[in-house]
């Protein structure tokens, strides 16, 4: 018996929906690839001696899920500068001197 996500992206692909079944595929495959990922960090946890019940990884997910969720942010004034320069009101002015020979 095939499973509800796979039942689902063959329904699409026969219904001529395939965008939403690519859709559907990656949203497979990105769950799939969570939990293997999560299974492969609780196995190398417990190989290094770490019994994930005594950290604090469980209060941490808790934080993390009462966040509240920021969505997109929206007026972000970008003031078009290198992260290695200082700020415009901290940058030294320019002087140029015309009496300076040397260039010419």
């Amino acid at each position: 018996m095939p499973s509800e996500i796979a039942q689902q992206i063959v329904n699409q692909i026969f219904t001529d929906d395939k965008v939403a079944a690519i859709d559907s595929i990656n949203d497979a495959l990105g769950a799939a690839s969570f939990d293997a990922i999560q299974a492969r960090k609780l196995e190398f946890a417990k190989s290094m001696g770490f019994d994930l019940d005594d950290t604090a990884q469980a209060s941490a997910d808790e934080i993390a899920d009462n966040l509240p969720d920021t969505g997109d942010v929206q007026d972000v004034e970008v003031d078009e500068r290198q992260p290695h320069e200082p700020p415009a009101e901290e940058q030294p002015e320019e002087t140029t001197n015309e009496d300076d020979e040397t260039d010419r």
